[in-house]
């Protein structure tokens, strides 16, 4: 598999251009069953910007679209599918809208980064006045996993920066700011496909939070879960949402593995410290940037 190569490139790239005890890579990810793969970067603001951006363009160079497999084992639009600036915090929205807002700004900076080497770009959060999923939606990402789809990616909304053709080698960016998200998995074996889709949707109607239900490795199903803070809400335990899957499944259906993809926000400051051997901030005034391609 080329992913290992790919999140290699890209973490190499952040870690050149960060700026020593401002910022870090702590966590890279790869799925070769969903040939996707993740780099967390966590930092100051502007120091954190410019490892993005490393990390962005080492991605574009390193994946060409138009030569991945169709269909999608897991919807994607672009060679860097996803950006997202997030405050290192669980609390609800209201909590942290300062921070939020901070990282809006970060992630328009990096929207402007992209567009300019020739990547159409479309924003989401606060100042795109839509979320990520809506994004997503006005695109080809969810489509792309279909066979009777077409394999070039698409989308429907006017792009925010980058070319107005579309270029299949880099495909669509989406970038943007929102909550901090837990990507927490929950792999089922002995159950059918829509089997976990009754359970991604008991998650989703009990705790409002995104989930997909996909085929995965070796006959299993995987519940995927973007746990998140929302107006009103913090971010629900994983405890809970394991619970909750566990009380929707068929009886004789079991539980094979669950795990967080990436970090806990307190995890990921945790990292931050250990590689730069700073102390915790006492404000909360480092940033998440995860990039998936």
């Amino acid at each position: 598999s080329r992913l290992p190569s790919i999140a290699a490139r890209a973490s190499a790239a952040a870690r050149a251009a960060a700026v020593p005890g401002e910022c870090a890579v702590v966590d890279t990810f790869c799925d070769a069953a969903y040939a996707r793969s993740s780099v967390k970067l966590v930092g100051s603001a502007a120091p954190l910007l410019r490892a993005a951006r490393a990390a962005a363009e080492a991605a574009l160079s390193a994946v060409d679209l138009s030569l991945e497999p169709h269909p999608a084992p897991h919807p994607r639009q672009g060679a860097v599918d996803m950006v997202a600036f997030m405050p290192l915090s669980e609390e609800r929205c209201e909590a942290i809208a300062g921070q939020l807002e901070s990282c809006d700004d970060l992630a328009w900076q990096l929207g402007a980064s992209l567009g300019g080497l020739g990547v159409p770009v479309l924003m989401y959060g606060g100042r795109a006045g839509r979320s990520l999923l809506a994004t997503r939606r006005g695109t080809s990402f969810f489509a792309s996993t279909r066979r009777a789809a077409p394999r070039e990616a698409a989308a429907e909304l006017p792009f925010d920066f980058g070319p107005e053709e579309l270029p299949q080698r880099s495909g669509v960016s989406i970038v943007g700011a929102m909550p901090y998200v837990t990507n927490y998995n929950i792999q089922v074996e002995a159950a059918t496909l829509a089997d976990c889709r009754v359970a991604a949707a008991a998650v989703r109607e009990e705790f409002g939070v995104q989930v997909m239900a996909l085929p995965h490795e070796e006959g299993t199903h995987e519940i995927g879960c973007n746990l998140q803070a929302a107006r009103g809400r913090d971010s629900p335990p994983t405890r809970l949402v394991l619970e909750a899957v566990r009380a929707s499944l068929p009886r004789g259906a079991q539980v094979a593995k669950e795990y967080v993809v990436g970090l806990t926000p307190g995890e990921a400051l945790g990292r931050f410290c250990g590689e730069t051997a700073a102390p915790p901030p006492n404000a909360p005034w480092r940033y998440d940037c995860s990039l998936d391609s």
